[in-house]
Protein backbone atom coordinates (compact mmCIF):
# COMPACT_ATOMS: atom_id res chain seq x y z
CA UNK A 1 0.00 0.00 0.00
CA UNK A 2 1.50 3.41 -0.90
CA UNK A 3 0.89 6.90 -0.47
CA UNK A 4 -2.23 9.19 -1.63
CA UNK A 5 -2.65 12.77 -1.48
CA UNK A 6 -6.39 13.75 -2.21
CA UNK A 7 -5.55 16.74 -4.06
CA UNK A 8 -3.84 13.75 -6.67
CA UNK A 9 -5.20 13.36 -9.83
CA UNK A 10 -5.57 9.26 -10.73
CA UNK A 11 -2.77 7.35 -11.48
CA UNK A 12 -0.02 9.02 -8.45
CA UNK A 13 0.40 6.92 -5.72
CA UNK A 14 3.46 7.35 -3.78
CA UNK A 15 5.70 4.72 -2.91
CA UNK A 16 9.22 3.41 -1.03
CA UNK A 17 11.51 2.21 -4.07
CA UNK A 18 14.84 0.27 -3.55
CA UNK A 19 18.64 1.53 -4.79
CA UNK A 20 21.41 -0.70 -5.32
CA UNK A 21 24.70 0.54 -4.74
CA UNK A 22 25.04 1.12 -8.21
CA UNK A 23 22.31 3.59 -8.42
CA UNK A 24 19.75 1.05 -9.91
CA UNK A 25 16.16 -0.23 -9.35
CA UNK A 26 16.47 -3.60 -8.50
CA UNK A 27 14.03 -6.33 -11.12
CA UNK A 28 11.00 -7.22 -9.10
CA UNK A 29 11.55 -10.28 -6.91
CA UNK A 30 8.92 -13.15 -7.49
CA UNK A 31 6.97 -13.96 -4.29
CA UNK A 32 4.05 -15.96 -3.72
CA UNK A 33 0.71 -14.85 -3.53
CA UNK A 34 -2.88 -15.82 -3.00
CA UNK A 35 -5.66 -15.22 -4.45
CA UNK A 36 -9.52 -14.85 -3.36
CA UNK A 37 -10.01 -18.43 -3.82
CA UNK A 38 -6.67 -19.62 -1.92
CA UNK A 39 -4.87 -20.80 -4.34
CA UNK A 40 -1.22 -19.10 -4.73
CA UNK A 41 0.53 -17.85 -7.54
CA UNK A 42 4.02 -16.33 -8.41
CA UNK A 43 3.81 -12.69 -8.83
CA UNK A 44 6.29 -9.72 -8.82
CA UNK A 45 6.71 -7.37 -6.13
CA UNK A 46 9.40 -4.48 -5.79
CA UNK A 47 8.52 -3.70 -2.28
CA UNK A 48 11.93 -2.12 -0.98
CA UNK A 49 11.84 -4.69 1.93
CA UNK A 50 12.47 -7.91 -0.29
CA UNK A 51 16.19 -6.49 -1.03
CA UNK A 52 17.40 -7.12 2.23
CA UNK A 53 20.24 -9.64 0.61
CA UNK A 54 18.49 -12.93 1.77
CA UNK A 55 17.63 -15.78 -0.02
CA UNK A 56 19.55 -14.32 -3.43
CA UNK A 57 18.11 -11.26 -3.31
CA UNK A 58 20.01 -8.00 -4.00
CA UNK A 59 20.53 -5.85 -0.74
CA UNK A 60 19.03 -1.95 -1.06
CA UNK A 61 22.19 0.40 -0.34
CA UNK A 62 19.76 3.16 -0.01
CA UNK A 63 16.02 3.90 -1.07
CA UNK A 64 14.07 6.64 -2.82
CA UNK A 65 11.05 7.86 -3.41
CA UNK A 66 8.79 6.59 -6.24
CA UNK A 67 5.18 7.02 -7.88
CA UNK A 68 3.14 5.02 -10.20
CA UNK A 69 3.48 7.39 -13.04
CA UNK A 70 6.94 6.48 -13.14
CA UNK A 71 8.88 10.01 -11.00
CA UNK A 72 11.42 8.95 -8.61
CA UNK A 73 13.33 11.59 -6.75
CA UNK A 74 16.53 12.36 -7.24
CA UNK A 75 17.34 12.22 -3.32
CA UNK A 76 18.47 8.95 -1.75
CA UNK A 77 17.53 7.90 1.72
CA UNK A 78 19.39 5.41 4.33
CA UNK A 79 17.50 2.20 4.52
CA UNK A 80 16.53 0.66 7.81
CA UNK A 81 15.24 -2.75 7.69
CA UNK A 82 14.56 -3.25 11.13
CA UNK A 83 12.47 -0.24 11.14
CA UNK A 84 10.41 0.06 8.02
CA UNK A 85 8.85 3.29 8.95
CA UNK A 86 11.75 5.11 9.53
CA UNK A 87 12.81 4.06 6.07
CA UNK A 88 9.20 5.03 4.39
CA UNK A 89 9.00 8.51 6.49
CA UNK A 90 5.20 9.19 6.58
CA UNK A 91 4.79 8.42 10.72
CA UNK A 92 8.13 11.40 10.77
CA UNK A 93 7.12 13.39 7.98
CA UNK A 94 10.59 12.81 6.47
CA UNK A 95 12.82 10.97 4.44
CA UNK A 96 11.13 9.26 0.48
CA UNK A 97 7.85 10.26 1.84
CA UNK A 98 8.56 14.05 2.25
CA UNK A 99 10.37 14.23 -1.27
CA UNK A 100 6.97 12.52 -2.93
CA UNK A 101 4.81 14.92 -0.84
CA UNK A 102 6.88 17.88 -1.60
CA UNK A 103 9.27 17.60 -4.46
CA UNK A 104 6.16 15.56 -6.75
CA UNK A 105 2.63 16.39 -5.20
CA UNK A 106 3.62 19.68 -4.30
CA UNK A 107 4.26 20.16 -7.83
CA UNK A 108 1.39 18.59 -9.44
CA UNK A 109 -1.34 20.14 -7.48
CA UNK A 110 0.63 23.76 -7.61
CA UNK A 111 -0.21 23.51 -11.25
CA UNK A 112 -3.38 22.21 -10.82
CA UNK A 113 -6.58 24.48 -11.46
CA UNK A 114 -8.99 24.28 -8.85
CA UNK A 115 -12.06 22.65 -9.18
CA UNK A 116 -13.71 25.58 -9.10
CA UNK A 117 -12.10 27.34 -10.76
CA UNK A 118 -11.81 25.12 -13.79
CA UNK A 119 -16.23 24.85 -13.33
CA UNK A 120 -16.37 28.41 -13.93
CA UNK A 121 -14.26 28.97 -16.53
CA UNK A 122 -16.48 25.94 -18.33
CA UNK A 123 -19.36 27.67 -17.18
CA UNK A 124 -18.16 30.90 -18.68
CA UNK A 125 -17.35 29.27 -21.92
CA UNK A 126 -20.89 27.71 -22.27
CA UNK A 127 -22.42 30.94 -21.69
CA UNK A 128 -20.65 32.89 -24.40
CA UNK A 129 -21.47 30.13 -26.87
CA UNK A 130 -24.84 30.62 -26.41
CA UNK A 131 -24.58 34.68 -26.11
CA UNK A 132 -23.16 34.25 -29.67
CA UNK A 133 -25.54 32.63 -31.34
CA UNK A 134 -28.39 34.73 -29.69
CA UNK A 135 -26.55 37.91 -29.16
CA UNK A 136 -22.97 37.86 -31.41
CA UNK A 137 -22.13 41.72 -30.99
CA UNK A 138 -22.67 41.49 -27.06
CA UNK A 139 -20.83 38.16 -27.49
CA UNK A 140 -17.61 40.03 -28.72
CA UNK A 141 -18.06 42.67 -26.39
CA UNK A 142 -17.99 39.97 -23.59
CA UNK A 143 -15.30 37.74 -24.78
CA UNK A 144 -12.94 40.83 -25.65
CA UNK A 145 -13.22 41.89 -21.75
CA UNK A 146 -12.56 38.55 -20.77
CA UNK A 147 -9.34 38.33 -22.92
CA UNK A 148 -8.48 41.83 -21.48
CA UNK A 149 -9.07 40.68 -18.24
CA UNK A 150 -7.53 37.15 -18.89
CA UNK A 151 -4.32 38.95 -20.50
CA UNK A 152 -3.50 41.36 -17.24
CA UNK A 153 -4.30 38.37 -14.74
CA UNK A 154 -1.96 35.93 -16.87
CA UNK A 155 1.24 38.07 -16.25
CA UNK A 156 -0.30 38.59 -12.82
CA UNK A 157 -0.22 34.89 -12.40
CA UNK A 158 3.62 34.32 -13.98
CA UNK A 159 4.80 36.94 -12.12
CA UNK A 160 4.00 35.80 -8.92
CA UNK A 161 4.79 31.95 -10.04
CA UNK A 162 8.34 33.54 -10.38
CA UNK A 163 8.62 35.57 -7.30
CA UNK A 164 7.18 31.92 -5.47
CA UNK A 165 10.31 30.09 -7.62
CA UNK A 166 8.45 28.43 -10.19
CA UNK A 167 11.25 27.88 -13.19
CA UNK A 168 10.47 28.86 -16.57
CA UNK A 169 9.80 25.30 -17.79
CA UNK A 170 7.23 24.94 -15.58
CA UNK A 171 5.40 28.12 -16.26
CA UNK A 172 5.90 27.24 -20.16
CA UNK A 173 4.28 24.15 -19.17
CA UNK A 174 1.19 25.56 -17.37
CA UNK A 175 0.79 27.86 -20.10
CA UNK A 176 0.97 25.02 -22.88
CA UNK A 177 4.24 26.87 -24.27
CA UNK A 178 7.93 25.77 -24.04
CA UNK A 179 10.22 27.30 -21.08
CA UNK A 180 11.94 29.86 -23.95
CA UNK A 181 8.49 31.02 -24.96
CA UNK A 182 7.35 31.56 -21.66
CA UNK A 183 10.26 33.28 -21.02
CA UNK A 184 10.27 35.34 -24.56
CA UNK A 185 6.38 36.63 -23.62
CA UNK A 186 6.36 37.23 -19.59
CA UNK A 187 10.08 38.34 -18.87
CA UNK A 188 9.70 41.59 -19.83
CA UNK A 189 7.87 42.85 -17.05
CA UNK A 190 9.99 43.70 -14.63
CA UNK A 191 9.30 41.01 -11.65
Amino acid sequence: MGWHSDDMPEGHEGYVVAVLADGAEPPPVRTARTVADGKEYLGENTAWWLYDGREGRPRAFAVKAGCQCGWRSADMFPVDFEDWEATDGFEAGDGPWAAWEADHVGRLVGGQIPADVADAIEQLRVQLAALADSRPLAAVAAAARVEKLGTARLQQAVTAAVRDGSSWTAIGEATGTTRQAAHQRFSKVPF
